[in-house]
């Protein structure tokens, strides 16, 4: 099986990222990122564990259905039907910014999550910029033209000001990873879509009900996400909280060797299966 395959779903094909052998891992990026966010860490776990790294629905190289919506709701719902169709039994979830609040909705549903690891998690107290309520911002095409047409200076504006912390210099190659999905003026408007449909406070209706084992991983120098709330999140969740000094909002691409430790932790004391990749052979189609 080729390691870059599409794997369908209810509401169309996401591309996933398949890497080594042993108890699955999957990993959500963030908002507006795609699974290229978790190369480093495929690499890492590649032995000892199988490492799924999907795009999101509208995201990097996955379908983006003219209809879709996403709302909390509608992106928990797709993830947990991918670790259905996986043949997922039993996994550890690692999730981004936003896609740590797709992976507590999805333990909230799925017994089959056996622990999470939430890497600068959004919080239910995240702050929502106010230009996402702008009127007809999420259909505009003026704004999608614009926001694929200057891709490359707005990722990296946001690389540098919003997102990386003091101990990683930021490359061209940052930039090209994130901005280039976004070449593609139906991506920026699947984008634009995806960011006005997102209200963090959802988050609160989809903690997990049952406390299962849970790492929380922050950045001192994370500009998007306050310690403060990482911090009450990980209380209310029981878990384990660590803050990494000199680290940002983008821990997998600046301190990949800590988030990798925290998985091992996490993960290793629970005795996981090996996931068995002919699960999944029968939903997956080959990637170019």
């Amino acid at each position: 099986m080729k390691p870059v395959c599409r794997l369908r779903i209810a509401e169309g094909a996401t591309v996933v990222k398949v890497t080594g052998s042993g108890p699955a891992v999957l990993c959500l990026h963030g908002i507006s990122a795609n699974r290229t966010t978790w190369d480093a860490i495929g690499r890492r776990l590649a032995i000892g564990f199988t490492v799924f790294a999907p795009d999101l629905l509208g995201r990097g190289d996955s379908d983006r259905p003219a209809m879709a919506t996403y709302r909390l709701e509608d992106e928990v719902g797709r993830a947990a039907d991918l670790v259905r169709r996986a043949g997922i039994e039993r996994a550890v979830l690692v999730g981004h910014s936003h896609g740590a609040a797709i992976a507590l909705g999805v333990a909230r549903q799925l017994p089959s999550v056996a622990g999470l690891v939430l890497v600068n998690p959004v919080t239910p107290w995240s702050r929502r910029p106010p230009i996402l309520s702008l009127p007809g911002l999420r259909r505009s095409r003026l704004a999608a033209a614009a926001l694929s047409r200057f891709r490359k200076p707005v990722t990296r504006y946001i690389l540098e000001r919003r997102v990386l912390g003091p101990a990683v210099e930021l490359d061209a190659d940052l930039v090209e990873r994130y901005s280039a999905p976004y070449a593609s003026e139906d991506r920026a408007r699947a984008l634009l879509a995806i960011v006005t449909d997102w209200h963090p406070d959802e988050l609160l209706s989809w903690l997990p009900v049952e406390r299962i084992p849970t790492l929380v991983l922050a950045g001192a120098h994370d500009r998007r996400m306050r310690t403060a709330d990482t911090a009450r999140l990980a209380d209310l969740l029981g878990a384990s909280y660590v803050v990494a000094a000199r680290a940002g909002h983008a821990l997998p691409d600046e301190w990949p060797d800590l988030v990798c430790e925290a998985i091992r932790e996490v993960a290793e004391p629970l005795g996981l299966p090996s996931y068995d990749l002919r699960n999944v052979a029968s939903s997956l189609t080959k990637e170019g």
